[in-house]
């Protein structure tokens, strides 16, 4: 049985799946890590930062609408994973880049403001993307 193309997702539909996510992910990693506090992810003994999470989220979702989909459930899903991947990169670049990467570091301005810039950064971004589709 051959599935028909879907029809595109509206612009306006499209920025929110992956505007809302990628905002909701950044607020919640902050709150968790300035809350909480700080913990690390060691599977195989290797610490994995969630830079990397992001990235296997943001991948795999990238080539699915890079190919197009056909269900509608596949579209939506993956610009849900494109702003949660997106959300967890965009919050560690700034640690990894230009801290010692200490858990102090995690919680730092530094930290928070380069995450919140490169937030603030693609969600400019995102809005004009969403603006030049003319809706």
């Amino acid at each position: 049985m051959e599935l028909k193309p879907q029809q595109p997702l509206p612009p306006k539909q499209t920025l929110l799946l992956i505007l809302l996510p990628l905002l909701g992910t950044f607020v919640g990693l902050r709150m968790y890590l300035h809350l909480v506090r700080v913990q690390h992810v060691y599977p195989g003994g290797y610490l994995v930062h969630h830079l990397f999470t992001g990235i296997f989220i943001l991948i795999p979702a990238a080539f699915l609408l890079a190919f197009g989909t056909r269900r509608r459930a596949v579209a939506v899903w993956a610009r849900v994973a494109v702003g949660v991947g997106s959300g967890m990169i965009l919050d560690e670049i700034t640690y990894l880049v230009m801290t010692k990467a200490s858990d102090d570091d995690y919680v730092s301005r530094t930290s928070f403001v380069g995450g919140a810039g490169f937030v603030a950064l693609a969600v400019v971004v995102l809005w004009w993307l969403y603006r030049s589709q003319g809706e």
